[in-house]
């Protein structure tokens, strides 16, 4: 669901790195409770076999976008950041990968986009005012909304599952936290409060929890806490990095990547954080899954074939298939059916 760049994953290590030699911890705020009694054990991960038979033969996009926004009749889909046209902007797409539709155009950067739970609307992060905000638009690309107006960055905004929420994470208080915010902007309150980077929130399908990525115990791993910031809790726990939590429909699972095993892979996990499994297994990184409406398929991106696209797989690893086929990258995407 969430892009992370390469350059924004060394810049997270190298935030973390940096705290880790600071002496003087920021104080926590009464929100936050480190609870480390229900961090489970480390887990091992073993690779799921993905089968040669394609679970579907997509038509891949091709051709350029178009020049401007095009608005459309249909909500749904799989929305994902490209930078086809020549700068990073939002587009949609059928789940079989064709109808590629362009909902924003401007000179600087639209990322990471997000679905609302009605597929009424999508969240994303711009720095088209100088800096990385939150933006809200309708589903078309229409009436897009700046949400933040931090002069620091803030992104990779998450709905929560009633559609009254967004969680993102901001760096105006002199590091990377987590925020919640009322849909309209209003109301932005803090929920970590911690030396190290927090990154990264998902919100689970209850809206009762948030899982999100933090090197508060030196290096990015997964943890989950409750909505209001509270009985935080470490999901894994490994050497290498775990990055952008997705949780299942059902919230019984969490897909994530990491590099346990020597390169970006994507993984799921047991929303307790046991039964770590990998999904794919090649030596090209594989990054940011987002599950499909019915929990049946993950959709993600994959560099695998020379350059990032899009790619959609069954829930266990099989039938791998792209769904584009770009010479620039295609990332972030993620997937929403209209109730």
């Amino acid at each position: 669901m969430h892009r992370i760049p390469q350059a924004a994953v060394v810049a997270f290590v190298s935030v973390t790195l940096a705290a880790c030699n600071s002496p003087a911890p920021l104080a926590p705020t009464s929100t936050v409770a480190a609870s480390t009694s229900a961090t489970p054990s480390p887990v091992t991960a073993t690779a799921v076999a993905v089968a040669p038979t394609p679970l579907m033969t997509p038509t891949p996009q091709r051709s350029v976008g178009t020049a401007t926004p095009v608005h459309v009749a249909y909500r749904g889909g799989i929305v994902f950041e490209s930078g086809r046209d020549g700068n990073a902007e939002i587009y949609v797409m059928r789940p079989d990968g064709t109808g590629v539709l362009r909902l924003t155009t401007n000179p600087t950067e639209d990322q990471n986009p997000a679905w609302s739970p009605d597929c009424g609307r999508v969240a994303f992060h711009s720095n088209r005012e100088g800096n990385n905000d939150i933006y809200v638009m309708n589903a078309d690309g229409s009436g897009a909304l700046r949400l933040t107006t931090s002069a620091a960055t803030d992104q990779n905004a998450a709905w929560s599952p009633d559609g009254k929420k967004i969680a993102f994470w901001s760096s105006r208080d002199g590091n990377q936290e987590i925020y919640v915010m009322n849909a309209d902007g209003s109301d932005q309150k803090r929920l970590t409060d911690h030396p190290m980077a927090d990154q990264i929130p998902a919100w689970s399908p209850d809206g009762a929890r948030i899982a999100f990525v933090s090197a508060r115990d030196r290096n990015p791993e997964i943890y989950v806490m409750r909505s209001d910031g509270v009985d935080l809790v470490r999901l894994t726990e490994n050497p290498a990095r775990d990055f952008n939590p997705s949780w299942s429909p059902n919230g019984a699972k969490i897909a994530f990547w990491s590099d346990r095993d020597g390169n970006q892979e994507i993984y799921v996990m047991n929303a307790d954080g046991s039964g770590a499994t990998r999904l794919t297994d090649n030596p090209r990184r594989d990054a940011n899954p987002a599950w499909s409406p019915d929990g049946k398929m993950i959709v993600f991106w994959s560099d695998r074939d020379g350059n990032q696209d899009i790619f959609v797989m069954r829930a266990d690893g099989s039938d791998q298939a792209p769904l584009t086929r770009t010479a620039e990258l295609d990332v972030a995407p993620d997937w929403c059916a209209a109730p």
